[in-house]
């Protein structure tokens, strides 16, 4: 099989280069605000709550710790608007629409993936400061 950290170091940076680079820029910065907003606290909670979700109506308490719910939770929050997207075009949504949907994923899909990789460190023993989690996010 393929090597988990081969898809992390090369085919992620690869598909975040192409969705950056088709992104309009001047639309992207006077959005920015908006983008941030949905992409941080959109996924932080979105997380949140689908860990809830496993843990308590679902009932899989006995099987996942909040640590592990909440990998799961980042893992069903990151988005990909490929459908939306081609469907804004086809009924001729505007190109701001267009770039707070398609920025909001790119920025979604880094974000997800660092409460991903602090909940697994986290699940795996270890302690994180917040210095730590901020130069994960930025390394990302």
């Amino acid at each position: 099989g393929m090597e988990p950290h081969i898809i992390l170091l090369v085919f992620i940076p690869a598909f975040v280069f192409e969705s950056a680079f088709k992104s309009d820029y001047h639309t992207f910065r006077r959005e920015f605000w908006q983008i941030l907003l949905l992409a941080g606290p959109g996924v932080a909670i979105s997380t949140l709550l689908s860990a809830v979700v496993i843990l308590y109506p679902l009932d899989y308490s006995s099987s996942f710790s909040w640590a592990e719910a909440l990998m799961l939770g980042a893992v069903l929050s990151a988005t990909d608007p490929i459908a939306v997207v081609a469907l804004l075009k086809e009924v001729g949504a505007s190109k701001r629409l267009n770039t707070l949907i398609e920025g909001e994923s790119l920025l979604n899909d880094g974000t997800a993936m660092v409460v991903f990789l602090v909940m697994l460190e986290i699940a795996k023993g270890e302690s994180l400061g917040v210095v730590e989690i901020i130069v994960k996010f930025v390394r990302l």
